[in-house]
């Protein structure tokens, strides 16, 4: 899928325009901050998809402790790459809504000073930003946290090797081809699940749900769980 380009609206947009974008447009400080909360968001993710394998696994007492350095990192990598895809797509939605915003005013609006217009597109701005926001979030909040989790069961398994069992991709229903495939194969070994993890496509829901062989008592202590 191309990349989508904020500048190729920008560059046809009036002083007035650029002005505006530039007030609203989404730059490095929040960015920054995305990436905070995207992080945060992926590491409970990960502590408590930690928590639920060792449950699975019959030792329902050990509990996700993420302090591994080069795991927090890598985290922190994929919240970064996400949160500058999250605000260039923003930037380019907001650029083509500034645009439709200067073509859709009619009446004497459309003729004052542009300058003097600048509170119409304030008024019209919020009401996108509110709508657009209404509509991203789930799915950022989905994408950070099933991303989290299907790593943490993958990590999960490589560093306990002596744990296996099957899995189950859910929820059970699909549009998605790929998916349909994988649901229709119903219980499948761990490995291949942990082998072809989702995201399949973009807003993908699914995740694998884990049926793995107890362990002993004697050796839930010996679990990694993020250390």
């Amino acid at each position: 899928m191309a990349t989508l380009d904020p500048q190729t609206i920008i560059d046809q947009m009036t002083l007035t325009q650029r002005l505006i974008y530039g007030v609203a447009d989404w730059g490095r400080v929040k960015i920054s901050r995305m990436q905070s909360e995207l992080l945060s968001m992926r590491a409970k993710a990960y502590n408590d998809e930690l928590t639920i394998q060792a449950q699975h696994a019959g030792c329902g007492g050990r509990v996700g402790r993420l302090t591994n350095a080069d795991i927090i990192e890598r985290l922190s990598q994929d919240s970064q790459r996400d949160a500058e895809s999250i605000a260039n797509t923003h930037n380019y939605f907001l650029a083509v809504e500034i645009l439709r915003i200067g073509e859709t005013s009619t009446g004497p609006v459309r003729r004052v000073l542009p300058v003097l217009r600048i509170p119409e597109y304030a008024k019209a701005l919020k009401a996108w930003s509110e709508n657009y926001w209404a509509f991203k979030k789930p799915q950022i909040t989905l994408m950070a946290d099933n991303s989290a989790r299907t790593k943490a069961q993958q990590d999960f398994y490589i560093q306990n090797r002596g744990v296996a069992g099957t899995a189950k991709l859910e929820p059970t229903t699909a549009v998605c081809p790929i998916c349909q495939g994988w649901i229709a194969r119903g219980i499948v070994p761990l490995r291949v699940a942990l082998n072809n993890p989702p995201p399949y496509h973009q807003n993908c829901p699914h995740i694998f749900s884990t049926r793995p062989d107890k362990v002993a008592a004697e050796d839930c202590p010996l679990l990694w769980m993020g250390e």
